[in-house]
């Protein structure tokens, strides 16, 4: 989180700032409804946290620090919309806007409540394509049951897309990013809610087990967080269901119960710690 202060702070980011501001002054005269409104603060919402994870892509957004950041930026539109374009105070006005709204965006980002976890061990991961999603977790292999969930399933979220297109309909995912679509929860995986029997499938590429490993391998706090929400992942499988991964976490895969689960390693590389896991729950 260190690092993605810094990058607020600092004056080529402030510049940035006013830069686009200041090329798009008519874009936010003409915001006129609610909904424009929201679609604009879930805009600028979003290109903050693409360029928090590209500082640092294990970001992890808190509920509370995500519904911050999403008022911080519904005031910033309002301010700008109530502009007088033709005031020769307009330079300064916009000064003190921006420095405001940075400085309230640092304060909510060094509240939050994860990722406090400084100079951790780098494990890279990104936005995949749907079908190198849908290969590389041997998903061809599995008998994906329905309704299904995508845990960070990315600002596009391609691999729905792709088994939407293969005729799967109960399609759900969940990532820090806001969208408009109804099935796309915005949030984090600490503070969603993974209620019992509830998923037939739930799919989590280079996502929460990448995580999870890069807390086991660093030892920090967040551990026995990741332990109990990949328990509680586990137990909102319905009977049969599916919790289908990569990489490997062969720390909690070693300890779970053989008479309710099952487990399927598919080798992707040389390093079996990368390799995609199928878990299903028996009983």
């Amino acid at each position: 989180m260190k690092s993605i202060i810094t990058y607020l702070e600092s004056e080529e980011t402030r510049k940035s700032i006013m830069h686009a501001i200041q090329q798009n002054l008519y874009l936010y005269q003409g915001i006129n409804t609610e909904e424009k409104i929201q679609s604009l603060t879930g805009s600028l919402y979003n290109y903050l946290v693409m360029e928090c994870v590209q500082v640092n892509q294990y970001v992890s957004l808190s509920k509370d620090t995500i519904d911050s950041l999403n008022i911080l930026y519904r005031e910033l539109v309002l301010h700008l919309r109530g502009l007088a374009l033709e005031n020769r105070t307009l330079q300064d006005d916009l000064e003190i806007i921006v420095q405001r709204h940075r400085a309230k965006l640092i304060s909510a980002l060094k509240h939050n409540s994860y990722n406090k976890n400084q100079d951790q061990l780098f494990i890279p991961c990104a936005e995949y394509s749907g079908s190198f999603q849908f290969h590389l977790l041997h998903l061809g292999d599995c008998l994906l049951k329905q309704p299904i969930l995508d845990v960070g399933c990315g600002k596009k979220h391609q691999l729905l897309s792709y088994l939407e297109e293969k005729g799967f309909e109960e399609l759900y995912g969940l990532d820090q990013y806001h969208s408009d679509e109804h099935r796309i929860f915005c949030g984090n995986w600490f503070d969603y809610h993974f209620l019992q029997s509830t998923w037939g499938s739930v799919i989590a590429h280079m996502s929460f087990s990448n995580h999870y490993r890069r807390s086991l391998i660093n030892q920090d706090s967040d551990t026995v967080l990741y332990t109990m929400k990949y328990l509680e992942i586990l137990d909102s499988l319905i009977v049969g269901g599916l919790f289908i991964y990569s990489p490997a976490v062969r720390t909690i895969e070693e300890t779970l119960d053989r008479q309710r689960y099952s487990i399927t390693y598919f080798p992707n590389l040389d390093d079996r710690n990368l390799d995609s896991v199928c878990i299903q729950r028996l009983c």
